[in-house]
């Protein structure tokens, strides 16, 4: 529910991608103290290299403006670091500012502009976060 709610129908992970995620990537989710999702985050591993690939990350839409993502970020930043983990990228919609802003608040620089990256006039910045 929380990627449909964040995405829409066709631009989140649905179960059968959250399985590889949990099997071959990193999946890490933030619970409040009665287990309810607040925020979650899948992270794809660069073959070859000591750097992943931010793929989904998502809050709740009653939780936004908590500050729970942040708190989840800067959490799998720690568990990425203890992974030996060196670079972490990810790409936004140029538009969504709320999003931009909470990335640069945890170390992240966008890159690059990257037109038509997900089909024609779907734009994306290119985010950088150096761990070490």
């Amino acid at each position: 529910d929380n990627e449909i709610e964040s995405f829409g129908i066709m631009g989140g992970a649905d179960m059968w991608m959250i399985m590889s995620f949990i099997r071959y990537g990193k999946l890490y989710v933030l619970l409040n103290e009665d287990n309810e999702l607040l925020s979650v985050a899948q992270y794809q591993g660069v073959l070859g290299k000591k750097e992943v690939f931010l793929y989904g990350f998502s809050t709740s839409l009653k939780e936004r403006g908590k500050g729970y993502g942040k708190i989840l970020l800067e959490e799998t930043h720690n568990r990425l670091r203890k992974l030996q983990i060196e670079k972490i990228y990810l790409t936004v919609d140029p538009d969504n500012t709320k999003a931009i802003n909470m990335y640069k608040k945890v170390g992240y620089t966008i890159e690059e502009l990257q037109k038509d990256e997900y089909g024609k006039g779907i734009d994306r910045y290119l985010m950088i976060k150096n761990l070490l």
